[in-house]
């Protein structure tokens, strides 16, 4: 009996450390000042292949995503435009959402637009590079906007 005590009280205290050091669980909206601003699609990477942003034709628009205060989100895809949310939480985790107009896209704007509901992580690079990670091995690479 005393030995189950004694066990018990280790437990809580061993769960109470390792819930303490967790921090902050919870997704919360922010505003992330590292990636606030606007950034334009560089590339996207699908298992082995990168594919690189193609040469702008006229009365398209840069495929990009602009991180705003407050959790709000605004995109271009080649042809269409979106508004909607991001919410980051611990550990680089990301959540997209929104709606937008649909005008027939592009192959490029349909890599961004499909990808966007499947991002899940990111990652900020010290070269102004932000990576949306989605479908485990598969990335959307920004440059900061100038």
């Amino acid at each position: 009996m005393h030995f189950m005590r004694n066990f018990k009280l280790w437990t809580v205290l061993l769960l109470s450390a390792i819930l303490a050091g967790c921090g902050k669980t919870a997704t919360t909206i922010v505003s992330d000042k590292e990636i606030t601003g606007k950034w334009e699609l560089e590339s996207v990477v699908q298992k082995r292949d990168t594919i690189h942003r193609p040469a702008k034709k006229n009365g398209m628009y840069d495929v990009s995503l602009t991180f705003k205060e407050k959790g709000d989100l605004e995109a271009t895809s080649s042809t269409n435009y979106l508004t909607g949310f991001y919410e980051t939480a611990q550990l680089n985790a990301i959540h997209l959402g929104g709606d937008g107009t649909e005008r027939k896209e592009t192959s490029w704007g349909n890599l961004f637009v499909n990808a966007l509901p499947q991002v899940n992580l990111y990652d900020l690079k010290s070269n102004n590079r932000l990576i949306l990670f989605y479908n485990n091995d598969s990335q959307l690479i920004f440059s900061r906007a100038r």
